[in-house]
């Protein structure tokens, strides 16, 4: 028999610190003393930023209705409103915070894991303003 260190009958009540406890862990994580993960990080809010500076520059600009996805033969198979533009950087902002959580709560026992991750976020920024840019180009015919 295994013994799973449950004991019937010594219930706890539940505690509401434990959400907490968790922020306070990734406030504390050694990730915010490594300088290339602060580096990652600052890159991806920096790509974040830029994303949305450029979405909210554009805006006034474009059509009412855009194409905003094509399929493999090049055609368009799905129109949105333009103000869907701005779920790009909400995409974006979406992976960076979870990239930052789960390598915050990595870094201490696996530091590659964690740049690794942070790394993928700023590939995914990189690739939402490519996306983007193209949305906004194909927009106006180019």
């Amino acid at each position: 028999m295994v013994d799973t260190g449950l004991h019937p009958g010594h219930r706890r009540p539940l505690d509401r610190s434990r959400p907490l406890d968790a922020a306070r862990a990734v406030l504390r994580a050694s990730l915010w003393r490594d300088p290339v993960a602060i580096g990652l990080i600052l890159a991806s809010v920096a790509g974040l930023a830029g994303l949305l500076l450029y979405v909210h520059g554009w805006m006034p600009s474009l059509p009412h209705l855009l194409p905003l996805h094509y399929n493999s033969q090049g055609s368009v198979d799905l129109i949105g409103p333009r103000t869907d533009l701005y779920k790009m950087p909400g995409i974006g902002a979406v992976v960076m915070i979870s990239d930052v959580v789960v390598a915050a709560l990595l870094h201490r026992r696996e530091r590659l894991a964690a740049v690794t991750l942070l790394s993928a976020s700023v590939l995914v920024q990189v690739m939402l303003i490519v996306a983007t840019i193209n949305i906004i180009r194909l927009a106006f015919g180019d």
